[in-house]
C-alpha cells in the first residue's frame, strides 16, 4: 500500500471570478494619468492614452469610453486624490466595467510608471504595473504590455489592435505571454509518479472530482479550491500498465465514467468504471481495445477505440463505442484518414466555425493539422506532446536482430481543445516537455522541464497565444476543466520529479492555474 501525504494544498495566489458572457461588450474608462515632474510632460499623458486606447480596443468585445464622458465625471466628482476608491466611484458613475488610472514620475534621468486596472462590475482583483527606466522608450513599451495584459484580464486572451483576424505576428516574431507567474496553486508532494489525470463528476453529486493514476492505481480526490481530500483509491493489480485516463459522462446518466487504457503482458486490457451504490464497478472490462475520449464539435465527448495490430501497435480503423444496456460496445467507424492513431488525437474547428480538422501528435513529437480528407495542412517545427509514458511489445522486431529488445511504444500527450475567449474557434492546448542538453536515445526518454502552450490558428499555421512559464520537472498530463466547481475552468497539470534516469524515484505534484 502506498502512503498518501496529508491532503493539503499550498496556495500561491487565488482569484475567484464569475462566468464570462462571450457576447458581452466590456466598457473601459481611462483616467488622465497624473504627471509628477519639474518638466512639462503633458505629451506623455497623451501618448499613454493613445497607446492604451488602441491596444485595449477589441471590435465587438472591448470598447474604450469616450474621453469627454470621463472628463465630465471627473469634473463632477472632483476627487481630492486619485486612488482605487476614487476611480471606482467614477467608474460606477459613468457605467464602466473597468477603469484604468496611474501616474508618471520623472526624477533626473529616470522615469517611473505606476498604473492599475480596477474591475467595477466583475469580482476581480486589480491588475497593477510598476516599472522604472532610464529614458521614455522603455516606459512606453511597458504601457503597451500593460494594455495587452488588460485584454487578457478581461477576455482571457491577449488583445490585438486592429480588426479580428489580424495576425498576432509583429515584426516577424510571434507574440508570447507567460501565464505561469500568477494565479496558481501547488499541491502536496505525492511519493509516486502520476501518469495521467482528468476531471469529472464521478459520483453524481453535481461537483467535479479530480482523478489521477499511477501504473496500476486510481486515486479520486475532491478539491474545494483549498485542499485535496482523498475520496477513494482503487488498486487494479500489479500486472497492469496504465497508459491513458479519461473521465467523461459518455452514457449521459449523470455519473462520469472513468476510462482507462491498460496493457497486461503485451495485450490491451482496458476497462471502464462507473460509480454505483457507493462503489465503482466495471461496466466494460478485459477488452482488447485502446481507448481515448475525443470531443467532437457540436456533439460533445465520444469514446473511441482502436485495436492492437500484429506488431503490437494501435492500427486499423478507429471506432466509436456506444452504450448498450449496461456496457459499451463497438459502434460505427470514424471517418478518419488511414494510418490515424488513437493517441495524441483531437478534432476541432480551429480555422473556421464550419470546418473540422484533425490535430495529431506523431511519434517524432510534431503537431500536425490534417484535413478530414487526409491533406496535411501544417506541421510544427517545435516538439510538442512528448512523454515518458510507454509500453514494450515483443511483437515488433527489428530486421537483422536475432534477439532484439522489446519495441518501445511511447504514448503522446493529450491535446485539449477549448474556446476560452468565446469566439467560436477552438484553441489548441498541448504540453511541451524538454530536456537540458542532448537527447541520448529515443528509446530512453527523460525530461527536466515543461510548459503548457495555448495555440491559435493564424493565417497558415498555429501560433502561440499564451504559455505557462517553465516548471522544473516533467509534465505527465493536464486538463482544462472546472476542478474547484467555481463555474470557471482551470488548467490542472501533473508535474513529475523523476529523480534521475537510472534511479527513477519519481514524485509528483499537481499545479492548479487560474485562467480567468
Amino acid at each position: 500500500m502506498l502512503a498518501l501525504p496529508s491532503p493539503s494544498v499550498t496556495q500561491t495566489r487565488k482569484e475567484s471570478t464569475p462566468a464570462r458572457d462571450p457576447a458581452r461588450v466590456y466598457k473601459v474608462a481611462i483616467l488622465p494619468f497624473m504627471i509628477y515632474s519639474q518638466e512639462n510632460l503633458d505629451y506623455l499623458r497623451e501618448g499613454i492614452y493613445n497607446i492604451l486606447t488602441s491596444r485595449i480596443t477589441v471590435e465587438e468585445r472591448i470598447t474604450v469610453m469616450d474621453r469627454s464622458v470621463v472628463e465630465r465625471a471627473l469634473y463632477e466628482v472632483r476627487p481630492t486624490r486619485f486612488d482605487e476608491a476614487a476611480a471606482t466611484k467614477i467608474g460606477i458613475k459613468i457605467g464602466a466595467d473597468y477603469i484604468v488610472f496611474g501616474s508618471i514620475t520623472k526624477v533626473g534621468d529616470y522615469i517611473s510608471l505606476d498604473a492599475r486596472l480596477i474591475s467595477i462590475t466583475d469580482e476581480k482583483p486589480p491588475l497593477s504595473v510598476f516599472t522604472q527606466h532610464k529614458g521614455i522608450d522603455d516606459v512606453m513599451v511597458k504601457i503597451g504590455d500593460f494594455a495587452q495584459d488588460i485584454g487578457y484580464k478581461i477576455l482571457g486572451r491577449r488583445t490585438m489592435s486592429g480588426r479580428p483576424g489580424d495576425s498576432r505576428r509583429e515584426g516577424g516574431v510571434i507574440e508570447r505571454f507567460d501565464r505561469g507567474s500568477v494565479d496558481f496553486k501547488r499541491s502536496q508532494t505525492f511519493d509516486f509518479e502520476i501518469k495521467g489525470l482528468d476531471i469529472g463528476d464521478v459520483d453524481g453529486d453535481k461537483k467535479n472530482e479530480l482523478v489521477f493514476m499511477d501504473t496500476h492505481h486510481l486515486y479520486i480526490f475532491k478539491y474545494d479550491g483549498e485542499k485535496l481530500t482523498l475520496f477513494q483509491k482503487i488498486d487494479a493489480g500489479n500486472e497492469h500498465n496504465f497508459l491513458t485516463l479519461d473521465v467523461s459522462d459518455l452514457n449521459r446518466n449523470g455519473h462520469a465514467e472513468i476510462i482507462v487504457t491498460s496493457v497486461v503482458e503485451d495485450e490491451p486490457n482496458s476497462f471502464i468504471l462507473e460509480y454505483e451504490e457507493g462503489k465503482f464497478r466495471k461496466v466494460t472490462e478485459k477488452v482488447g481495445w485502446f481507448f481515448r475520449v475525443l470531443d467532437r464539435p457540436k456533439e460533445g465527448p465520444l469514446l473511441l477505440a482502436q485495436h492492437r495490430g500484429s506488431e503490437g501497435l494501435p492500427v486499423g480503423p478507429i471506432y466509436r463505442m456506444v452504450w448498450k444496456k449496461r456496457t459499451f460496445e463497438r459502434g460505427p467507424k470514424m471517418n478518419f484518414p488511414n494510418e490515424t492513431m488513437i493517441f495524441g488525437l483531437a478534432l476541432a474547428n480551429i480555422r473556421s466555425k464550419e470546418t473540422s480538422d484533425l490535430l495529431v501528435l506523431d511519434d517524432s513529437e510534431s503537431l500536425k493539422v490534417i484535413a478530414l480528407g487526409g491533406k496535411n495542412l501544417w506541421t510544427s517545427r517545435t516538439r510538442y506532446g512528448g512523454t515518458i509514458n510507454f509500453y514494450d511489445t515483443k511483437k515488433k522486431r527489428a530486421e537483422g536482430d536475432r534477439d532484439p529488445p522489446p519495441f518501445r511504444v511511447y504514448i503522446p500527450g493529450r491535446i485539449v481543445i477549448k474556446d476560452l475567449d468565446g469566439d467560436g474557434l477552438g484553441e489548441v492546448i498541448v504540453n511541451k516537455n524538454s530536456v537540458s542538453g542532448i537527447r541520448v536515445s529515443d528509446r530512453v526518454r527523460s525530461f527536466d522541464r515543461g510548459q503548457i502552450q495555448d495555440l491559435v490558428w493564424e493565417e497558415n499555421g498555429l501560433a502561440t497565444n499564451w504559455k505557462t512559464k517553465d516548471v522544473e520537472g516533467y509534465i505527465s498530463d493536464f486538463q482544462v476543466k472546472d476542478v474547484d466547481n467555481d463555474g470557471e475552468p482551470e488548467l490542472v497539470v501533473s508535474v513529475i520529479d523523476l529523480g534521475g534516469i537510472t534511479t527513477r524515484t519519481g514524485t509528483s505534484k499537481i499545479y492548479f492555474y487560474k485562467l480567468f
